[in-house]
């Protein structure tokens, strides 16, 4: 976890220290984390760069990242999420438990983004790549139905374990699942991929 303010990561480092649902990492050790959080006060481009720097430092795709704000602009955004934004809560609305909540959530494989900001992304995608009917994203990139579906269900709010009870599947097969249609779609996580699939009209 890193934050703007020295004093609140130093209080809210202390906080989730003392929570038993979660294992506080330090900095350094960035790609044995399961999930990043970034407690801002303003996003400006240097947090961008930081964002861009940890995205580097992991092999594969970047670990998820719950970021906290008062607000994001659409850019920022755009590039917030190709470098593993995958949960974003606006400040004023957020208290500790919450944020253990949203923690605990995206490292299971959920994604929370404000209906506002899920509009902007898929806006963005739209802008980069033009509409395709579900035929010709399947002639061109080899998506498979159980890939479809699990981007459905992601879309719809459920986690990884709860995909894996459904479709009868453990939850490692669920995160390869995930993985391949990433690859697939060319995106950088599934944030993209679920936006990408709501906008193409896959479900």
């Amino acid at each position: 976890m890193r934050a703007s303010d020295a004093i609140l990561e130093h209080a809210t480092g202390a906080y989730l220290r003392s929570c038993s649902r979660l294992d506080l990492l330090s900095p350094q050790r960035l790609p044995d984390a399961d999930v990043s959080v970034l407690l801002l006060s303003t996003v400006d481009d240097s947090w961008i760069r930081v964002m861009r720097q940890d995205a580097a430092r992991v092999p594969g795709a970047p670990v998820p990242v719950v970021m906290i704000a008062d607000g994001i602009t659409e850019r920022q955004l755009s590039l917030a999420v190709e470098y593993g934004l995958t949960t974003f809560l606006y400040r004023g609305d957020l208290d500790l438990d919450r944020l253990v909540d949203a923690v605990v959530e995206t490292g299971a494989g959920r994604c929370r983004m404000p209906d506002d900001l899920v509009a902007h992304l898929i806006a963005e995608l739209g802008r980069q790549q033009r509409r395709q009917t579900l035929t010709d994203l399947a002639h061109r990139d080899g998506l498979l139905v159980r890939e479809i579906e699990v981007l459905r269900m992601l879309s719809e709010g459920m986690n990884t374990v709860e995909i894996a009870d459904k479709m009868s599947y453990s939850e490692r097969t669920i995160k390869g699942i995930i993985h391949e249609a990433v690859k697939r779609l060319r995106v950088r996580n599934r944030t993209q991929a679920v936006a990408y699939a709501i906008r193409t009209g896959i479900f």
